[in-house]
């Protein structure tokens, strides 16, 4: 039985990883965990919409079963769970039997949090499963425009709905859900408008499960469209991020895709969650946001280039999009409030002495600490990786100077980027090693002493870094921070 005892979905994104031995990718606010080995094959996604509002989708085939348990820290947490395809088996804490959840089933779980959950995924089945996991506490916390739209809808439900603490709904079979959730399921493209369409499943998803619980036949549910008129709605995304910095109107669209309006909208919302003139704006809104991350345009600049003419028109949906008005956001990209993330791989210089690397975590820990920078260092047959997090500027600055030591060469970034919290919240600097040489040494840092040998199996040399060993030694790091 894997036991997950991490607070966060993401992180026990990673105690499953390193359980299936899997290998795993992270973005801003989500991550991909893929294997395809002795335990099966598939993938399973973790995306965090808005903080209280995660969702966590499977899509594998395991070779034998595998047995979760999971104690619940949050006060608040209720999970909308829905199977696509497959089946698989849940209880709570202390209950006998298990319940078997079946494909197409809408479930509601808002049990006890102290008691914690088991769940049972059973070997060789294919299995497509949605869950969504909703916290009124952190929606409570949310500044974003989306979180407090669905908090008001969640609190005009609570007069007709029964989901509280303590309710669980194990609904019947209900078709109605499966074309949004296999959407929030097979959606692969990691882009923004594949990112809009998650969000979109999402709260389709949502809203289905919920429309089902409240056994309403008023509101009936949007019908799909056809396959190539969706692809084709689909393609409009990409139209409309190549031509992000002009005016661009719903007439053009129909236009250039041969739908009528009226299936434009009906797509957009099946798709997206949100009309047409709603998708254009957020992808305004998300490039907007890319820019700042990525790129050292002013904000009039950042406006300009994605088709607003309105600088305080601009600021004003800006802030109620995220939270934060552009030059909060652009400030904070530079402070700690929004973390950057800096990894790469590098070649130890010939003839490193173990005295080098004593000096390298000195100084690590004395520079970490002074400018808030956080991290890991891994040393296995004279290949460095090292990952740090902190204040932008100062991880910027701190490359540049990894770039003139002496005692590494080949240094090649894998990874930068803004992230919202910390892998190594606790470790100015981390070592990892498989040789207890340095065991005996003081440290300010904390020392890890890991077998590397079985995570380097499959490589085809042992002298540069790949990719999916860096993720494999990240998974590892993590479930173990």
């Amino acid at each position: 039985m894997l036991h997950i005892d991490k607070s966060d979905e993401l992180n026990q994104l990673h105690q499953m990883a390193l359980h299936l031995e899997a290998d795993i990718i992270e973005d801003f606010n989500s991550a991909k965990l893929t294997f395809d080995n002795l335990n099966g094959s598939g993938y399973i996604t973790t995306y965090q919409m808005f903080y209280g509002l995660t969702s966590q989708t499977y899509n594998i085939k395991l070779t034998k079963e595998l047995r979760l348990k999971k104690m619940d820290t949050q006060n608040v947490q209720t999970y909308f769970l829905y199977c696509v395809k497959g089946h698989y088996y849940h209880r709570f804490h202390g209950e006998q039997e298990f319940r078997k959840i079946s494909q197409n089933q809408n479930v509601i779980l808002a049990g006890n949090p102290k008691e914690g959950h088991e769940i049972v995924l059973p070997a060789q089945v294919d299995l497509q499963l949605s869950m969504l996991f909703l916290s009124s506490d952190k929606l409570n916390q949310s500044k974003g425009k989306k979180a407090r739209t669905l908090e008001v809808h969640l609190k005009k439900l609570a007069t007709t709905l029964s989901i509280e603490k303590g309710h669980n709904y194990f609904g019947r079979i209900y078709h109605g859900t499966a074309q949004y959730a296999k959407v929030l399921i097979e959606n692969e493209r990691v882009d923004t408008v594949g990112i809009l369409m998650t969000e979109g499943a999402i709260l389709n998803t949502l809203a289905s499960q919920l429309a089902n619980h409240e056994e309403s036949q008023n509101v009936p549910l949007v019908k799909p469209l056809r396959s190539e008129e969706l692809e084709k709605i689909i393609a409009l995304g990409d139209f409309i991020k190549s031509n992000i910095n002009r005016p661009i109107g719903v007439e053009e669209l129909s236009e250039k895709s041969g739908l009528n309006q009226k299936k434009l909208q009906k797509g957009s919302k099946y798709l997206y969650g949100e009309s047409m003139g709603s998708l254009i704006q957020r992808l305004r809104l998300e490039r907007a946001r890319e820019l700042f991350v990525k790129t050292e345009l002013s904000i009039s600049e950042v406006t300009y280039s994605v088709g607003i003419a309105s600088r305080s028109y601009f600021s004003r949906i800006f802030h109620r999009e995220f939270g934060l008005y552009p030059s909060e956001f652009k400030k904070n990209i530079d402070n700690t409030n929004l973390i950057f993330e800096l990894s790469y791989q590098s070649i130890a210089a010939k003839g490193l002495q173990e005295s080098d690397i004593e000096d390298i975590l000195r100084a690590s820990n004395q520079n970490n600490v002074e400018h808030d920078i956080t991290g890991a260092l891994v040393y296995f047959k004279d290949v460095f990786f090292q990952i740090v997090e902190g204040p932008k500027t100062k991880i910027l600055q701190l490359y540049e100077k990894l770039l003139l030591d002496q005692r590494h060469h080949d240094l090649k970034v894998i990874y930068k980027g803004i992230k919202t919290q910390r892998a190594f919240k606790d470790w100015s600097m981390a070592f990892i090693s498989d040789d207890k040489g340095h065991e005996s040494k003081n440290f300010e840092g904390k020392l890890s002493f890991i077998d590397l040998e079985p995570i380097m199996k499959d490589m085809e040399s042992y002298e540069v870094f790949s990719d999916i060993l860096w993720r494999r030694v990240r998974t590892i790091l993590k479930a173990s921070a």
